[in-house]
């Protein structure tokens, strides 16, 4: 099948998830091309007579108007915020009438696309083969347990909940650390600075930094990763490729034995729980079992195949 992806060049997870999807397509007999919308340059690959458009977020001047080929549009945000940064919703309405349906990955946001679009659900998945257990350990960060934050930082988007929860936490077990990665703010960094200094949080609060530059490796040093986003989760399933436990207030699957709420009651219980029962669960076995980019890609290959 030929695949056409209309993806802006950033530095984002919606980014990172659709070369993963563009590269398993590949690997499992696709011929893809992705073109940026904005200039429409193509900057991998080229395919001049798609059979099937694919779209994240945002289209190419040229390919509006009547479509002649079956068109799809992947819902990587949240819908809350979709609606909160007073952009996405609009520009996702503004295309729906242009496409033949929309794929999300989480079956919990299923039912607000849908009364958009139809929609169709495929399982969110990693690329197993760049989150992975390291054969040969790194030196852990500090703590027992070492707890990890490295989501993108931006307004509600950061870890205060965490960082109270932790408290209650190195109450209990005085060696646990907390490791606060990915902070790209500086408005953010100096408030996150400021509060562990004034909070006396520096006890437990060992890391507050930037940038990451090797996931996997990071991810191979912690304990536990925790997310605070809710109501839906993100790419932070990366943890379980690595072998790691989450917790994560949006991730609800109700055969996953550690879950929490956006409350720093309930995360402080869960990372105790998780300490405490951390073999209860083969991580690595779950992002197998659940988690796999190439499932996905098969999944979202039998959607196209309907329309063709």
């Amino acid at each position: 099948m030929r695949l056409r992806h209309w993806l802006r060049k950033e530095n984002s997870g919606l980014f990172q998830t659709t070369l993963e999807l563009a590269h398993y397509e590949e690997r499992q007999g696709h011929t893809i091309t992705l073109v940026n919308p904005s200039d429409e340059q193509v900057f991998y690959s080229n395919v001049d007579d798609p059979e099937i458009e694919i779209v994240h977020s945002q289209m190419g001047l040229s390919a509006y108007g009547d479509h002649h080929i079956p068109r799809f549009m992947w819902m990587h945000g949240e819908p809350l915020s979709s609606v909160g940064n007073g952009v996405s919703m609009k520009a996702i309405v503004d295309l729906a009438p242009m496409m033949d349906a929309f794929i999300c990955m989480r079956q919990e946001e299923r039912a607000v696309w849908n009364t958009i679009k139809r929609t169709y659900y495929v399982p969110k998945g990693i690329d197993l083969e760049r989150f992975y257990p390291l054969s040969d350990p790194p030196e852990k960060l500090s703590g027992e347990p070492a707890v990890l934050y490295y989501e993108n930082w931006r307004g509600s988007r950061n870890p205060l909940y965490l960082c109270i929860a932790m408290q209650q936490v190195w109450q209990k077990y005085p060696k646990a650390r907390l490791h606060l990665y990915n902070c790209n703010n500086q408005k953010m960094y100096e408030t996150f600075h400021a509060l562990i200094k004034h909070n006396k949080w520096w006890p437990f609060v060992r890391t507050l930094t930037g940038p990451v530059q090797d996931v996997n490796l990071l991810l191979n040093k912690a304990d536990i990763v925790v997310s605070c986003l809710y109501p839906l989760y993100a790419r932070s399933i990366e943890a379980f490729g690595a072998g790691k436990a989450l917790l994560a207030p949006g991730y609800r699957d109700c055969r996953y034995p550690f879950k929490c709420d956006l409350d720093p009651d309930s995360l402080a219980r869960a990372i105790i729980q998780c300490h405490e029962n951390y073999d209860q669960i083969d991580y690595r076995a779950w992002a197998e079992q659940n988690h796999d980019v190439a499932e996905t890609v098969r999944q979202s290959i039998e959607i196209y195949e309907r329309y063709l």
